[in-house]
């Protein structure tokens, strides 16, 4: 048996959902409670019609990994 590891940054919400069967309300929800972080976990690129989450993030959020919101320099 062949196993193949594909590595994934950010993709589609809705292949996101597809992929591990959440929903686009739980990826709301997570949002709003403070849990996933705007630009951080989910972010809508200009252009897009709908949002994108970063796996990686979602990795670190689960393995219970503390990501700090990035910082807003003056410049």
């Amino acid at each position: 048996m062949t196993t193949t590891a594909i590595a994934l940054g950010w993709v589609p919400i809705n292949r996101y959902c597809e992929l591990f069967g959440e929903t686009a309300d739980a990826v709301d929800k997570r949002l709003r409670s403070g849990h996933w972080l705007r630009n951080v976990h989910v972010r809508q690129p200009p252009g897009s019609k709908q949002s994108w989450v970063n796996i990686e993030a979602v990795n670190d959020w689960a393995a219970g990994r503390v990501i700090e919101p990035p910082k807003r320099g003056r410049g």
